[in-house]
């Protein structure tokens, strides 16, 4: 069998974007001062977040795609017309009448502006619908095609329907790149490119201050951001691939490193699609649910995530680092 792929769901890093990035990176170290103010609430909750999303993104529930149906409807068309809010308006405004008191008062013309207002509010709530209807009925179709070359196991086809499902949005701000390689018609790979070390936070936002997170933290972090990534994009490949199991292999890049020669893999976990599936499974912290599928990791508080050794002849071959062309 041969190999399809790679298929890109989010392009790799770029050797200038990640030398931009750490440049970034250490003159905002540099601009740190003791004196600094206290973090705001909304820069609190902005770095809760950020933390909630790189530990925590794996744990949604798990949705496959049902293609019997999307087949059985075959090609639609926005289930909206493109007047369904703006019509009750208009015909309001077309029917008033000024009454005796309306008259009386002069209240006619302050009326019909305000009836007038509503039919523009009402046309933009219509094209905010129709088009939101036109996206979701183009997806719909762009899936729909792709289906048969899905079944077929073809790599490009399958990271289509995967970003045509979101799976590109799920995953963009929490890793450095996603991609999908197909081993012939049974085997399905999806490789992560990981934050770099360096570019996870070295400090937290409390109502306190700035507080820098020691080195074991951060290790920590990594390991718990490596893992629910991994079970993230398992997540979105089966829910779209027909596999039982999916393999993710996870990367990173080296300490000064640049080029596609300095990732290495540092995570490598089989996730079956029965167990995504089971009702807890969105509930389970990462690192002990990639523990419990047998994910092969080299890792430890002193030094984070280092580089694991990988049998399987197919993944060795995809991972082993490749000097660029």
């Amino acid at each position: 069998m041969t190999a399809q792929g790679p298929a890109h769901i989010i392009a790799a890093m770029s050797r200038i974007d990640r030398v931009a990035g750490r440049g970034i990176r250490e003159r905002d170290r540099r601009l740190r001062t003791p004196g600094r103010p206290r973090p705001s609430r909304r820069e609190i909750e902005l770095h809760e977040a950020m933390i909630a999303r790189l530990t925590r993104v794996h744990q949604v529930t798990f949705r496959p795609i049902d293609w019997a149906r999307i087949e059985a409807d075959g090609p639609v068309a926005p289930m909206i017309s493109r007047d369904a809010v703006s019509s009750v308006a208009r015909q309001n405004l077309a029917n008033y009448r000024p009454s005796l008191v309306d008259n009386l008062l002069g209240l006619e013309r302050e009326k019909r502006r305000e009836l007038t207002h509503r039919v523009v509010e009402a046309a933009k709530a219509d094209a905010e619908l129709y088009a939101q209807a036109k996206a979701q009925a183009a997806a719909h179709n762009r899936v729909l095609a792709l289906a048969p070359e899905v079944r077929a196991m073809n790599a490009e086809a399958i990271a289509g329907v995967l970003k045509a499902n979101g799976a590109d949005l799920a995953l963009k701000d929490v890793v450095e790149g996603f991609r999908i390689v197909a081993d012939g018609k049974s085997r399905l790979i999806g490789q992560l490119d990981l934050w770099e070390y360096d570019a996870l936070p070295d400090e937290a936002c409390a109502s306190s201050g700035y507080v820098p997170v020691s080195e074991t933290d951060r290790g920590q972090l990594q390991l718990a951001n490596a893992c629910a990534v991994a079970l993230r994009a398992a997540i979105e490949i089966l829910q779209i691939a027909p596999v039982a199991t999916v393999d993710v292999v996870a990367r990173v890049c080296r300490p000064g490193g640049l080029a596609e020669a300095d990732l290495e893999p540092v995570l490598h976990v089989q996730v079956p699609a029965e167990a995504v599936a089971k009702p807890h499974f969105h509930k389970l912290d990462a690192t002990e649910a990639a523990a419990a599928l047998g994910a092969r990791i080299d890792w430890s508080p002193a030094r984070g995530l280092g580089p694991i050794r990988i049998d399987d002849p197919f993944l060795a071959r995809l991972t082993a680092p490749r000097e660029a062309a």
